[in-house]
């Protein structure tokens, strides 16, 4: 199985790029330079007192993605093993990166943290495309999806998501979820890159399970209330409403409901018994509700 990798710059990307080169033959890499950065947009209706929560936020996101992941997070080097490429603000779906991957022979494309993918990459890749996406979809899609389960105070719909990349945002058969351990001692961040090596544990055990053949996926269903956020949704004051709720006991309130037996999700827990033949995606994965403090992300 030779690999193809889009991702991101930051601290987290290039950690899953170690990650993913250290056990499997990633053959190409493609760090997106995104363009787009919550932490530079700025609110004149905001108090001096609420700018300074929002620059904190930002400023702890920075550490604690060091911390977590700052000690394997070197850019992959250009070799005989691995083409790397940079690719500039809005060259994504460009012809230039479809031929950085055909020219090195991709059969799997793995992403992670990019914009959305459109033609030509959906049509040469189709049905081989694995999104590791942060959140857990359908119940939240789109960006910031651990930013905002925890705005709506609802916590147990922290996690990450598995799932093979269709023409929609974050829609495609789902493969795996993955869930991090909620405690009282969490901060946003800390909670937040807990859910990030949660996903990388699910992806890595994804693709080994592509390589032995044994990969299911499951149509998203509907759930209620299920919500898609963009871009243009975040406003800088979320930030101080969320610290808000989280001073006056968002976790601990959270905590309390899973005591009584009222925060489960259904959550697809890896693939089913019976292998798919040849390595084929198919539908037929096991799902559960499961209580939301728990990770299900099994090899």
């Amino acid at each position: 199985m030779k690999i193809g990798l889009l991702t991101s710059v930051d601290t987290r990307h290039r950690y899953f790029a170690q990650r993913l080169c250290k056990q499997f033959d990633v053959v190409a890499v493609g760090y997106e330079a995104m363009g787009y950065d919550p932490a530079g947009i700025v609110s004149r209706d905001l108090t001096s007192d609420e700018a300074d929560v929002v620059r904190r936020h930002f400023e702890e996101r920075a550490r604690q993605e060091l911390a977590y992941f700052g000690h394997d997070s070197a850019f992959i080097a250009p070799s005989t093993a691995h083409a790397v490429s940079t690719i500039q603000p809005g060259r994504l779906n460009s012809p230039e990166t479809l031929a950085l991957l055909q020219s090195r022979g991709v059969d799997t494309l793995v992403v992670y943290g990019t914009n959305l993918l459109k033609p030509p990459l959906l049509d040469a890749f189709a049905g081989r495309m694995v999104n590791l996406h942060l959140g857990l979809s359908p119940y939240y899609r789109g960006t910031a999806t651990n930013f905002y389960p925890l705005l709506n105070e609802e916590p147990q719909y922290v996690g990450a998501t598995i799932h093979l990349i269709d023409a929609g945002i974050d829609t495609g058969p789902i493969v795996r979820h993955a869930r991090p351990t909620i405690t009282a001692g969490d901060a946003p961040h800390t909670l937040g890159c807990k859910a990030i090596l949660a996903g990388i544990e699910a992806m890595i055990a994804t693709l080994h399970d592509l390589q032995d053949g044994r990969v299911h996926s499951t149509p998203q269903w509907r759930p209620k209330n299920a919500r898609l956020y963009l871009r243009k949704d975040y406003h800088p004051r979320q930030v101080v409403e969320l610290y808000r709720k989280w001073d006056h006991g968002l976790i601990e309130r959270y905590l309390e409901r899973l005591r009584r037996g009222e925060a489960t999700v259904r959550l697809i827990d890896g693939p089913s018994d019976h292998a798919a033949p040849g390595g084929a995606l198919s539908a037929g994965s096991a799902s559960r509700a499961y209580p939301a403090q728990v990770s299900r992300s099994p090899a």
